[in-house]
């Protein structure tokens, strides 16, 4: 069982996405995507170029050298993603990957602004 715990996160201008992200969830998510693509996208077969751009970023993540947030028109696969066109076990894991890291709020609470800069709270895990 994952515990979260509220916190004021300040937002990027007047988007819905946050400064910060859920380095601990990402990390989960990244070990849970790994696996999954370890397990079953097969090199020989990989039209999209998973192993290409969504390991790296997996490794990244894992070691802490990827500036996060990652803007979100920066994430591999946009098209294949839109499109539906890769596994959907895949396209699940992958899209919460991808919302975590861009820091996008799922969510919207009520913005609080705080010396001219816009907040909202946000659940973070431990």
């Amino acid at each position: 069982m994952n515990v979260t715990k509220k916190r004021l996160v300040r937002l990027v201008g007047n988007t819905g996405f946050y400064a910060e992200v859920d380095v601990v969830k990402l990390r989960r998510i990244a070990k849970n995507l790994l696996s999954y693509i370890q397990t079953n996208i097969d090199p020989n077969n990989d039209e999209y170029g998973i192993l290409k751009w969504v390991v790296p970023m997996c490794k990244a993540v894992l070691d802490g050298s990827i500036q996060l947030p990652v803007p979100y028109v920066d994430l591999p696969l946009s098209y294949p993603m839109r499109e539906g066109l890769l596994p959907l076990d895949f396209q699940e894991i992958f899209s919460e990957f991808r919302v975590t890291a861009s820091g996008m709020a799922l969510t919207m609470s009520e913005k609080i602004v705080i010396d001219g800069v816009p907040h909202m709270y946000a659940d973070f895990e431990e």
